[in-house]
């Protein structure tokens, strides 16, 4: 085992990031879009709305090489996944999300970010555990830095959608009050506010997968059901963002990212829950 002194100093050591937007990019996703969908037709299951007008985010927005630390990703991570329903065990439950994976990641300051010998070996039970929450670290970090840079002297909240969505809609069978009808929802909100302004949200639904490219195509395609699933003012205006991070257990991990652009997600306006067409 690495002695600890040795792992913080690996924390805090800067690595390049890939990122993949491009007009080829939604080409590829509306690719496995319609493969999906013909599927589902043929199996007699129900259409899915998808988001539209999904399309790459500018460079000047979101660097197409920028430079993070394993522990950018992992404090991100902890935070928005111990922020639903914790309770007072939040502060352990952000220590333990953001330690978990401390010797999972591996690069330099000239060379790109990739698994490490430990993030490859992880057993097979865990790998869609894994992909799915660096996935989600690498996702939301990347979102924070872009928000940030469209919107200056604002600040950017993480917030889990079924945290917020709850307070409004049953989303289980569990849960009381009004059923929405549709189990498809982005996995978390952006709020950008600032004091003394209307607060902007932005649905955001993020994967990742230890495989390749064409599986990030397939999950970009899935996370654009999910975004669609909730509209904050004028139908169709919500901005979104959809992200997958491919994290090969051989080379380098590239965030592949799209973008839907609109004048809604304020919320002095109404917010329309998940519902069938």
């Amino acid at each position: 085992m690495k002695p600890a002194a040795d792992v913080l100093r690996e924390l805090v050591q800067p690595s390049n990031i890939s990122v993949h937007s491009s007009p080829a990019l939604v080409g590829s996703m509306d690719e496995a879009a319609a493969e999906d969908d013909k599927a589902r037709k043929e199996k007699e299951l129900e259409d899915l709305r998808r988001k539209s007008g999904l399309r790459p985010i500018p460079a000047k927005e979101l660097d197409r090489t920028l430079q993070l630390t394993p522990w950018d990703v992992l404090h991100t991570l902890g935070q928005a996944i111990a922020l639903s329903r914790r309770g007072a065990g939040r502060g352990l439950a952000e220590h333990w999300g953001s330690l978990k994976y401390s010797q999972a990641l591996a690069g330099g300051i000239d060379s790109f970010m990739t698994l490490s010998a430990e993030g490859r070996g992880t057993a097979d039970h865990y790998k869609a555990i894994q992909s799915g929450e660096l996935g989600t670290g690498f996702a939301l970090t990347l979102a924070r830095q872009l928000l940030s840079r469209r919107y200056p002297k604002h600040s950017v909240s993480i917030v889990p959608a079924d945290t917020a969505l709850r307070a409004g809609w049953a989303l289980t069978s569990r849960d009381p009050g009004h059923r929405s009808g549709y189990r498809y929802r982005p996995q978390f909100f952006a709020e950008i506010w600032k004091p003394g302004e209307p607060s902007r949200v932005i649905p955001i639904a993020c994967k990742g997968n230890h495989s390749n490219a064409a599986a990030s195509h397939v999950q970009l395609a899935s996370a654009s059901v999910h975004v669609e699933a909730v509209h904050i003012g004028a139908w169709d205006e919500t901005p979104a963002l959809v992200f997958s991070t491919e994290l090969p257990t051989e080379g380098a991990l590239t965030v592949h990212a799209l973008q839907a652009r609109g004048t809604g997600g304020q919320l002095n306006g109404q917010v329309t829950p998940p519902r069938h067409k």
